[in-house]
Order: structure tokens, then sequence, then C-alpha cells
């Protein structure tokens, strides 16, 4: 599996601790989804991982690296998975409704928001890297499989992806909390339609120009 955002090596002089930094860096995206960067501070991830600060200052820098970190360990962004566009869109569309409605939801619905007007560079960077980096690589297949006559000559591939992407958004965003567990059941079949859909759409009857 691809990783579009690497993993920075630990502090020097300090071993790794597994356990520890699995309870940091949940500790530390429940709180940037409840209470955003401003809200976002070591004490208060400290005492939530049930760590002493001088543990978290030992591994990571500052709030920033501590965030960025917990993103890149917690929400693995796959990009392109599979062998043809169906199978990348519907790979696509699972792994979006599952980080929407997973235990990352709110950090991740934080982030989305966040990212337009975030005075901190360090907000855009992980936006990059769970999405800018990984649909841009997706973009790129889907074009490749359109030049090879894998999509219809006319496919808007930017459109394409913008329906699956906007559709799974949507979905989650207004999808009640009690009915979560439900719809996840429901999920290989609601991505199989939504793919075939827009499929559909861009057949050369119903061809948009890119």
């Amino acid at each position: 599996m691809t990783r579009f955002a690497i993993l920075s090596p630990a502090k020097a002089g300090r071993p790794r601790d597994p356990q520890l930094e699995e309870r940091v860096f949940r500790a530390a995206l429940d709180l940037y989804g409840e209470a955003g960067w401003a809200g976002f501070n070591l004490t208060k991830i400290a005492a939530e991982a049930g760590v002493g600060k001088s543990s978290l200052y030992s591994r990571w820098s500052d709030r920033d690296e501590l965030l960025h970190r917990a993103f890149t360990a917690l929400v693995v962004c796959p990009g392109p998975r599979g062998d043809s566009p169906r199978e990348i869109l519907a790979n696509e569309a699972d792994f979006r409704l599952r980080e929407y409605l997973g235990p990352n939801r709110s950090a991740v619905r934080r982030l989305f928001v966040e990212a337009g007007n975030a005075e901190n560079p360090v907000i855009w960077r992980i936006y990059e890297d769970l999405f800018v980096t990984p649909l841009s690589a997706i973009h790129e297949r889907l074009w490749e499989f359109k030049a090879n006559g894998g999509l219809p000559r006319n496919t808007s591939v930017v459109r394409l992806l913008d329906a699956i992407e906007g559709s799974v958004l949507m979905r989650t965003f207004c999808l009640p909390d009690d009915v979560i567990g439900c719809f996840l059941e429901k999920v290989p079949d609601y991505v199989a339609d939504l793919v075939d859909d827009q499929l559909h759409h861009h057949e050369p009857s119903r061809q948009l120009d890119d």
C-alpha cells in the first residue's frame, strides 16, 4: 500500500514506544476533532493520553509536528488501487466513506473545514497528504485509462472524480450518528451503485467534454 505521507523518525535518543504513541496519536486526533487547531495543545493531549508532558516533548518538538504525525499514522490514504476505472473509483469511495464515518471522522471533517483558512502551514500540509496528493494520483491514473481507451474519449475525468468525492462527502456529512453502523454494513452496495451510476453518465451517448 502506498503511503503519501511518510512518518518522520522519532527524535534521537528516545526509544519508540508504540503503545504510548498510539494513545497519544488517538488523543491528538480526538482533541483536534473536538476543539480544532485553536484548542489543540500538548497539555490537553498529555492528560487525555495519560502520559507526562515530558514524554511528548521528548518525542515531538511542538504541536505542529505531533498533529502531522498523528494524521500520518492513523489516516493512511492509499491513492489509486485497482486495474480498472471502476475498481479505482470503488476503492476510493469505500475508503473515504469509512474514513468520514470511522473513529477519525471528527478530525477529518475538522481538517476539511479548517484547511481553507488555516493560518498555520501544518494544517495545509496535512490536507495535502489526505486529499490533494492522493486525489491527484487518482486523477492521473484515470487519465491514463482514458488515453488508453479504458474510459470514453470525451469523459471528463475531473467531473467524474468530483461526482464520486462530492457524493461521498455529502452522504456522510448528512448521515445521522444513530444510523452510521447500519449504513456501514451497506457500504459495498452503496459504492457499487454510486460508481456504476457515474460511469453510466459517462458512456458515449452522455459524454462530457473535458
